[in-house]
Order: C-alpha cells, then sequence, then structure tokens
C-alpha cells in the first residue's frame, strides 16, 4: 500500500513537471504584439527591476567618479591660474613703477630748464621740521624765496637765508615762521596754511558756513605772490568749529614721503633790488 501511494506522488510530480514544460513550450510559441513571445515578456518582467537597479548603480558610481576626477583636474588649473595671476599682478607692478620712474626721469629733463635739481645734506637736528640744507647755492641760481617740492610734485617749503655759493636753506612748510596761501581744491575756500614745527599745519580763517571735509585736498593758491598755485600740499585730517570760523588741520604729504632729492622752482624774474616778485623779508 505503501509503495502505491509513492508511486502515485511520483506519476503526479513527473505530470506536472511534463504541464509545465508544454506551457513553457506554448509560451515561447506566443507571440505577443509586442513581437515577443509571452515567455520572454514572464522572463523581461522579472529580471527588469534587476536591470533597472544594477544600471542605476553603474551609473551613480561611474558619475562619482567622473565628479571627483574633474572636480581634482579643476581644482589643480584654478591653483595654477591662481599663481600665474599673482605672478602677473607682480610683474604689472613692476612695470608700472619702471614707467613711473622712467616718466619722472623723463619729465625733469624735459623741465629742467624751470627747475633746479638739489640733495638734502642736512636736517636741524634741534628743529626737524622747521629746515633743511641743500647742497645748491648762488652758483646754481639760488635766490630767497623760491617754492621747493619734492620729486612727486608737491609743495616742501621755500628757499631761504642764508644762501652760500654751494648750499642754501630750505625753511619747511611746517616751520613755526611759514605761512603759505592755500585752498581747499574741491570748492576754492581759501585760508593761510601756517605750521608750528609739528606734523600737523593748521589752516587758518576759513568762514565756518562753507564747511571742510576729513580728506579734503588743500593746494596752494598764488595769491601769496610767493608760491605758484595748483601745488599740492596735502590733505584734511581733522577739524575744530569756532564761532564764524573753522580751524583745519592739515597733514603735508611731503612728510611720509622721502626728502632726499628736491626740485627748486626758477624765479622767472628778478627786480632792482635783486629780489624776487613776492619774496617776503623772512
Amino acid at each position: 500500500m505503501h509503495r502505491n501511494e509513492i508511486s502515485t506522488e511520483r506519476k503526479a510530480l513527473i505530470l506536472i513537471t511534463v504541464l509545465f514544460l508544454n506551457l513553457i513550450l506554448i509560451s515561447t510559441n506566443v507571440v505577443l504584439k509586442n513581437k515577443k513571445s509571452l515567455f520572454q515578456n514572464i522572463v523581461g518582467s522579472i529580471v527588469s527591476p534587476f536591470q533597472v537597479a544594477f544600471r542605476e548603480s553603474v551609473d551613480f558610481v561611474s558619475q562619482g567618479l567622473k565628479r571627483y576626477v574633474f572636480l581634482k583636474n579643476l581644482f589643480k588649473k584654478y591653483s595654477a591660474m591662481k599663481k600665474k595671476q599673482s605672478r602677473l599682478k607682480y610683474e604689472n607692478y613692476l612695470l608700472r613703477q619702471k614707467i613711473a620712474d622712467e616718466a619722472f626721469l623723463s619729465e625733469v629733463k624735459n623741465l629742467r630748464r624751470d627747475f633746479i635739481e638739489a640733495n638734502v645734506i642736512s636736517i636741524d637736528p634741534n628743529f626737524p621740521l622747521d629746515s633743511i640744507l641743500i647742497d645748491a647755492g648762488s652758483k646754481d641760481g639760488i635766490v630767497k624765496g623760491m617754492a621747493v617740492l619734492n620729486r612727486d610734485a608737491e609743495l616742501v617749503g621755500k628757499t631761504a637765508a642764508p644762501i652760500s655759493v654751494f648750499s642754501a636753506r630750505v625753511r619747511l612748510i611746517t616751520s613755526a615762521t611759514s605761512g603759505v596761501g592755500a585752498y581747499i581744491e574741491k570748492d576754492k575756500l581759501e585760508g593761510l596754511l601756517k605750521g608750528s614745527n609739528e606734523k600737523i599745519c593748521l589752516f587758518k580763517y576759513l568762514i565756518e558756513n562753507k564747511p571742510a571735509a576729513v580728506g579734503d585736498e588743500i593746494i596752494t593758491s598764488g595769491t601769496d605772490r610767493i608760491f605758484p598755485p595748483y601745488i599740492p600740499i596735502g590733505r584734511v585730517v581733522e577739524i575744530e568749529k569756532k564761532y564764524l570760523i573753522q580751524d583745519v588741520y592739515v597733514k603735508p604729504y611731503f612728510l611720509g614721503k622721502p626728502i632726499k632729492k628736491l626740485l627748486i622752482i626758477k624765479k622767472r624774474t628778478v627786480s632792482e633790488n635783486g629780489k624776487a616778485p613776492g619774496e617776503s623779508a623772512l
């Protein structure tokens, strides 16, 4: 009895297997609208999700690698370009400095007839902001009251006694005995620039209803008949309001620059008494 049951189960299993194989064979012959067999569609439906997942995984990894390599190369290119930019900026700076020096030398040569070149040979140790001594004197055409500029054509002072054959004294605009007719460049507000043997000069006699501002540029006005007009002097650093007037404090440009080499503006004419026009008694 037991053997008959086993034999029946085997026959049933064989029958099911045969039917399944026949079904597969039949499905391979059934062609659907997409021109694929039923079997191919079934297999495709089962396998398709795995194919999509695999393809997306491969694409993700591929894109990540490409992005990493691309960004790495891009960073290298960026670093190289930054280095090149820094080098070009430095080279540009050197070229601009060279052009500026050549332009200055060319300007000095072209204006040599109107300027006397001089070197500073000593500074008064007791009053360093009062006067200096230069190596040009009467043999070079130096007389009292000549305007003295630095290499940037900014006002330094004027020639004063004593003047010898080979040297002369220059009274600085920061001297307590100096005085320069000047005005604020932006609105021509005029006053008198006075020194006090300090680094800051006082710009006096300015009416209060036309206020000055910190940073305003001060230039010579020419009204004192000593200094030619439009020479840069300095910039406003402080303002003190008073009744009807304002005291403006100015820092001269020349204080922040070397004054080893100077330019003295020649006098155009000389009067019969030997003094240049507009020369003061100082």
